[in-house]
């Protein structure tokens, strides 16, 4: 859910179909809106920040359509300004139908089918000293760590890049999730920023790209994303489904955890078979997203860089899974908003998937845990200047 710098979707000479295509008036969604404005203000700042320091040549392109970044920032510019007139749902939708062009994803199966899953910020208790029970790391970027942009090699790789290390005069992949945890490939070199008590929350904190911790004197920090180890992200959920141990039904943030705590002999190779790996720094404030600045509760999402604009104005459609008081779902509720692309993700690629950032606390942790959903995903960008 993390850094990338691209020079937006479509981009190059070997691009392939657009990822967006325009919308007419007439097929607009309705741009319901009941979330509060002000967190969607404070996300469009965050956006407009990044879009202002990009060079001001740097476009994206929609459909048949090129933006350049300083269009892009003075049209969230414009949005923001309206949003400061704390305008009714029904004058929010009216405004941006008549001021945005708008673009639909063509998802997953050229039809605008887009998957919606969810992360958030866990808090965990830690310490900054391993003990008997606080024995397991959170490690900080490894120095022998190196990524390589492979577009300074060939043009065709413009936008690509891979991770790994230097051994013996070559450049090889890095450490893989086994290598870490069981052969203690990192012990040793002083990379420790924390200590936690438990593997699995570890693992799902890597999932989720940030964090907070709670120190026994009181403390907090932020832990943030710093990098990875460049190994490609696998699903343990669908691991078990394809092992026959579990649904696609029932699957969820909560029935991973419990299945693996429940099933100790099989957890370590369960969590190992996805090798990613992700390193983190300590900092007082976060979390923050693709674009280095904080995310906000759903109010920012996770996409695809290679396709979507990173700061990009978007309008999501999909059903929530609403919970009684045991935690327990049930049913779903429509959900619609105006969100930002602020934030990518190892599992988030192509047109046909997206992250929804929920935020911190219980609720944020059940909407995360429990969001599977397909809708539709739109983006905008004012007309006119």
């Amino acid at each position: 859910m993390f850094l990338s710098a691209c020079a937006g979707p479509q981009a190059g000479p070997e691009a392939q179909a657009p990822a967006l295509v325009r919308v007419s008036s007439f097929d607009h969604p309705d741009f319901t809106d009941e979330g509060d404005l002000s967190s969607l203000s404070a996300s469009v700042s965050q956006s407009i920040a990044y879009l202002e320091k990009l060079p001001p040549e740097r476009a994206f392109t929609f459909d048949d359509t090129s933006y350049t970044a300083p269009k892009m920032a003075r049209s969230l510019t414009a949005l923001r300004d309206f949003l400061l007139t704390n305008p009714a749902p029904d004058a929010l939708s009216e405004y941006v139908a008549e001021h945005f062009d708008v673009y639909e994803s063509v998802g997953s199966d050229g039809y605008g089918t887009v998957l919606f899953t969810g992360y958030y910020t866990p808090e965990l208790d830690a310490h900054a000293e391993p003990d008997d029970v606080y024995q397991y790391p959170l490690y900080r970027l490894p120095d022998d760590l190196v990524s390589v942009d492979l577009g300074l090699f060939r043009e065709k790789y413009k936008g690509e890049k891979i991770v790994g290390r230097v051994e013996g005069g070559s450049f090889v992949p890095y450490h893989t999730r086994r290598d870490i945890d069981n052969a203690f490939a990192l012990s040793g070199r002083g990379l420790e920023i924390a200590w936690l008590s438990d593997p699995v929350e570890i693992f799902f904190l890597q999932v989720q790209g940030s964090g907070v911790l709670r120190f026994p004197d009181g403390g907090i920090k932020h832990v943030n994303y710093a990098g990875a180890n460049g190994r490609a992200y696998r699903s343990i959920g669908k691991f078990l489904v394809e092992q026959g141990k579990a649904s696609l039904d029932e699957m969820s943030l909560d029935f991973l955890k419990a299945y693996l705590r429940a099933h100790p002999d099989e957890a370590m190779d369960i969590l190992n078979y996805n090798e990613s790996y992700v390193f983190f720094t300590l900092a007082d404030d976060g979390p923050f997203g693709s674009l280095g600045l904080p995310v906000t509760g759903e109010r920012s999402i996770a996409t695809d860089k290679a396709v979507f604009p990173p700061g990009g104005l978007a309008f999501i459609e999909t059903d929530l899974p609403s919970f009684n008081d045991a935690g327990e779902v049930t049913g779903l509720e429509a959900y619609s908003r105006f969100v930002l692309d602020q934030d990518t993700g190892g599992a988030i690629k192509g047109p046909g998937r997206v992250d929804i950032y929920f935020g911190f606390g219980e609720e944020a942790r059940r909407r995360a845990g429990y969001m599977k959903q397909f809708g539709r995903l739109y983006y905008l960008v004012g007309r006119g200047e």
